[in-house]
């Protein structure tokens, strides 16, 4: 116990974050190489391949923003939307590769997330105790969890808001031009990892902005005047850093040939049907799910909001401790705003909008999605979750003031309010513990295709769940039709033998018919070798028993079968094969 207490309380700190972090990224432990974090129907693979895909590009000295290894046969314009996660942990992927590149990001970014809220606790609250359990409830953010179980790696680096949060305070309590400039970049860094957060920085620095303008204009903080040179040299130096990179990420979504859009009119009608924010589940403990996207929509998707009280009880203690000529009055006005824009542009509670006066009651986020560019991008309002819980992790650090000044054992309630948190997070919250994983590892055979691009059938898996066919690209290398999170490639309609696979794919009939279009099938098919594809792949188990024969049927007459094992079937598309004519069939 007497070396303990000598190590200094700071590197306790970062050591217990490490040891959460671990314990949620311990599946992973037994194969960091082969096993990512996530669940296999959802965006792990899609991830995966961009780790692999940006290093690949960073190596060979290119930018990464156009990849010819999607969307086949003319590729596309692409900004990962992990790019710098990718950058963080480049040392690792060269190393070990892509997934324990991933798995290392993720962990970095739990403990991140603890070291950043600590750093902002402990600034906003002026205690050490009370700055560590800021950094703990914040990292055992349950929506944390889910996302991770999503897949969606980006949304881990929450890391960096606090931190660029922490040096904004420091602006606007002392303004200096050093200040605003560590300010700037910091949040330029925030931005940069992830653009919701970076919007987050900006919200939040607004609120912050407002307290301090009414302390000045009261006397009781520094001159407006004196903010002049500070706000000017953070908002250059944010430019400098962030405006780059989201030109780039800009001209990535409007290019002719974007692989990923954000069309209005698709994120409003993905906001309002897909990624609602039941109001119940901010509030309903355990596996409550709403919406339910795996009833609704067969994916494997959760939508975790869920807050906790180990987190609001403590939160509603440091407000009111905090609540005269304190710190809480601001950090609960965030806490507000944050949970207000979460619910998104409608009031839904229990599975359905609420109807008042003949309509769905709007909400303020409906107008700023309407009047701001930025939030008409924005198809996900749950995410601002991650605000909401910062704030409250920063009300919970004043709670321990609090404690402090009335006499209370505040290492007592520290411990207590740590181990409740975790308890809620990991056992009592709609997310799911412990995560499972993804197994990367693709059949051997796929690395010996080469030479053309490939077609993995079925194309009617689940458009997330196809995400596995990336991850068999990672052996393979070689272009797929398919492009990120999307439906049926346009390309396999317009030619007519990758679209009677369609048909056979989609009808309930369960044998081959003896009537086909013989000559449109081999002009479909020449036309698809004289493009350069080479290979389908067809994965057996994720057709139905009745509907497998039919395809097998219909592609061992028209192309040649190179492997039939590992849950593959694999056929060559030679230059010419006779035996789609009608003396094949005798």
């Amino acid at each position: 116990m007497l070396g303990i207490a000598r190590i200094p309380p700071l590197l306790l700190a970062y050591v217990s974050y490490a040891m959460v972090a671990a314990w949620f990224c311990w599946p992973v432990a037994a194969d960091p190489t082969h096993l990512a974090l996530g669940h296999p129907g959802n965006d792990v693979g899609n991830h995966v391949w961009g780790y692999a895909w940006v290093a690949a590009s960073l190596l060979a000295g290119e930018l990464p923003t156009h990849t010819a290894l999607l969307s086949w046969p003319a590729g596309g314009s692409l900004w990962f939307i992990d790019l710098f996660d990718v950058v963080l942990t480049l040392p690792v992927n060269v190393l070990w590769g892509p997934v324990a590149a991933y798995n290392a990001a993720n962990l970095f970014n739990f403990w991140f997330a603890g070291v950043g809220a600590e750093r902002l606790g402990r600034r906003v609250s002026g205690s050490a105790p009370g700055g560590w359990l800021a950094g703990l409830c914040f990292m055992a953010t349950p929506q944390l969890l889910g996302q991770a179980y999503n897949g969606i790696s980006e949304t881990l680096a929450v890391g960096w808001l606090p931190f660029a949060l922490a040096a904004l305070v420091d602006v606007l309590e002392g303004p200096t031009v050093k200040r605003g400039a560590v300010a700037g970049a910091l949040q330029a860094v925030a931005t940069l990892f992830n653009w919701y957060y970076g919007l987050f920085a900006g919200i939040f620095g607004i609120i912050l902005a407002v307290r301090a303008w009414s302390d000045a204009r009261s006397g009781n903080g520094p001159t407006l005047r004196t903010f002049v040179a500070p706000v000017a040299t953070a908002a250059g130096v944010f430019l400098a850093i962030a405006a780059p990179p989201f030109s780039l990420f800009a001209a990535s979504m409007s290019a002719d040939d974007a692989l990923v859009t954000r069309d209005p009119d698709f994120v409003w009608k993905t906001l309002i049907l897909h990624n609602m924010t039941d109001l119940m589940a901010l509030l309903h403990p355990g596996r409550f799910y709403s919406p339910d996207l795996k009833l609704v929509f067969g994916e494997d998707l959760i939508v975790v909001v869920y807050v906790g009280y180990a987190l609001l009880i403590p939160a509603a203690i440091g407000a009111w401790t905090a609540r005269v000529r304190g710190p809480g009055r601001v950090w609960l006005s965030a806490a507000a705003v944050f949970a207000l824009f979460a619910l998104g542009p409608f009031l839904y509670f229990r599975g359905d909008y609420v109807q008042a006066v003949g309509g769905w009651v709007p909400l303020p986020f409906l107008a700023l999605f309407k009047w701001f560019p930025m939030f008409s991008r924005i198809s996900h309002a749950y995410r601002f979750v991650v605000g909401l819980s910062l704030a409250l992790s920063v009300l919970a650090a004043l709670s321990v003031r609090g404690v402090r000044h009335r006499g209370g054992d505040v290492a007592f309630y520290v411990g207590i309010v740590a181990a409740l948190r975790l308890f809620e997070t990991t056992c009592a919250s709609s997310a799911v513990f412990p995560l499972v994983t993804t197994v990367v590892s693709p059949p051997a055979v796929l690395a010996q295709l080469e030479g053309g691009a490939v077609l993995d059938l079925p194309v009617g898996v689940p458009i997330l769940a196809r995400s596995r066919f990336l991850i068999d690209q990672l052996a393979h290398r070689q272009p797929v039709p398919f492009g990120l999170n999307e439906p049926t490639p346009k390309v396999l309609f317009y030619n007519r033998y990758t679209q009677y696979l369609l048909e056979l794919e989609r009808s309930q009939v369960t044998l081959l018919g003896e009537r086909r279009p013989l000559l449109d099938l081999e002009l479909g098919r020449a036309s698809l070798v004289d493009m350069g594809m080479r290979w389908i792949v067809v994965h057996k188990a994720d057709y139905p028993a009745s509907q497998l024969p039919k395809v097998l049927r219909f592609l061992d007459l028209t192309a040649t079968v190179t492997h039939d094992g590992d849950g593959l079937r694999i056929y060559r598309l030679d230059s010419a094969v006779a035996s789609v004519l009608p003396a094949a069939e005798n």
